[in-house]
């Protein structure tokens, strides 16, 4: 009968190589391993800050707010990818100017400059009284650490007249108060 030779009846030199590729493998997985892992478990998109962001509504903007205004840059813009009239703010951004507000900050509303075609005074209270809602999350916004930045800030809703004639936000502008 033939036996079948066993891992260490082979010579010695074979059996090296094959501890060698053994450990060779082991010290690659290790690697893949390595770069898979987030060492402190937060997101990999580290957010930077930046003085000019472009609102979407996603929590990524929030991030990028934040840091931002973290940093602290003297103001930040925020533009808006869609047309968006003054009377319906996007919620996320409500809770930031309701921060503003919190903190002791103040939230304008700079109207577009005059045109020939005057517009309805109430588009502006709408706008107010949009605000006035996000008042109401206030005290929800205060207690979030991440909006806690826009309380050295002043918030202006900037308007303009598109080129359909009706009036929408240009950008929002967050500036920061002087102390």
């Amino acid at each position: 009968m033939k036996t079948i030779p066993s891992f260490f009846s082979q010579p010695r030199a074979l059996r090296r190589c094959v501890h060698l590729r053994a450990i060779a493998l082991l010290v690659v997985c290790a690697g893949f391993a390595g770069c898979a892992v987030n060492p402190n478990g937060a997101d990999s998109a580290k957010a930077v800050a930046q003085p000019h962001l472009q609102f979407v509504d996603l929590q990524g903007f929030d991030r990028d707010l934040a840091a931002s205004l973290a940093a602290p840059l003297p103001s930040v813009d925020i533009s808006f990818y869609d047309r968006v009239i003054p009377s319906a703010l996007p919620e996320r951004l409500q809770k930031w100017m309701a921060s503003v507000e919190a903190g002791g900050g103040s939230v304008k509303i700079v109207p577009p400059a005059p045109t020939v075609t005057a517009k309805s005074p109430l588009l502006l209270v709408s706008l107010a009284s949009s605000l006035w809602t996000a008042s109401k999350m206030a005290k929800e916004a205060s207690a979030a650490a991440q909006v806690r930045a826009a309380h050295a800030y002043n918030a202006e809703v900037q308007l303009k007249v598109d080129d359909k004639g009706d009036t929408v936000v240009d950008k929002v502008v967050f500036s920061q108060r002087k102390k």
